[in-house]
């Protein structure tokens, strides 16, 4: 599989069960990463380097793995990626240089730019699928209601994922890193302990929701850690 980026294009049939806000945001979402493509090729070989630590997912990851793989590396270029000194993403970019920017389009920009990966714990999945999450990095429990993303997950289930507020309560972006239950405190404590590293030697006053926006990475970097290392 190539370098390119993975096209976030919903299945045909899914795009009709989203609200529309929903669709709005997968739609402004692809506008971006074509940006990308169009207007800055040159970067994404530089960010997929750092994403995966210069090593080669292709060789310790295939099949569905590999697809989550890109499709996470995807999200991180779109929302955390830093383009240049100034800090600004590629959302920034986007909303900075596109004409014709509808005012829907960059009010929705404007609410989910700063949306961040963290790592959640399922407390409880209703009879409708409704999911109750905790926020093991940041605090707090955020409900999910999308049936797609949500369908197969049990309680105590772990993962990092992107939640995105939108006008009907939150949904996940298309990234996810799925843990074992197993793997709880090794991902915490991995997470914690780079975190420690941020504020000593980059940000001394740097909160986790300061670190999880500048270093989004670290999630990846503990998923493959655990692939990597996993017994045979």
């Amino acid at each position: 599989m190539s370098k390119e980026v993975v096209a976030t294009r919903p299945h045909p049939g899914g795009l009709a069960e989203e609200s529309s806000r929903e669709a709005l945001k997968t739609e402004v979402i692809q506008s971006v990463i074509n940006h990308v493509r169009g207007n800055h090729a040159g970067v994404i070989d530089k960010a997929y380097s750092y994403f995966w630590d210069e090593k080669n997912p292709e060789e310790f990851l295939s099949g569905n793995a590999l697809y989550i793989g890109f499709v996470n590396f995807e999200d991180w270029l779109v929302f955390n990626y830093k383009v240049n000194d100034a800090g600004e993403t590629f959302i920034d970019l986007y909303m900075k240089n596109s004409t014709g920017l509808k005012d829907d389009e960059r009010k929705l920009l404007n609410k989910i730019k700063g949306s961040l990966l963290s790592l959640y714990e399922v407390v409880s999945v209703s009879k409708d699928k409704r999911v109750l999450l905790k926020d093991l990095l940041l605090g707090g429990e955020v409900g999910l209601k999308d049936r797609k993303l949500t369908k197969g997950l049990k309680k105590g289930d772990i993962f990092a994922a992107r939640l995105l507020s939108l006008d009907k309560g939150h949904v996940m972006s298309r990234s996810v890193y799925p843990f074992r239950k197993d793997d709880k405190k090794t991902v915490l404590d991995y997470v914690n302990r780079m975190f420690r590293r941020y504020t000593k030697n980059d940000n001394p006053d740097g909160t986790m929701r300061d670190f999880l926006r500048d270093y989004g990475d670290v999630f990846n970097m503990a998923w493959v850690n655990l692939i990597l290392n996993r017994p045979e």
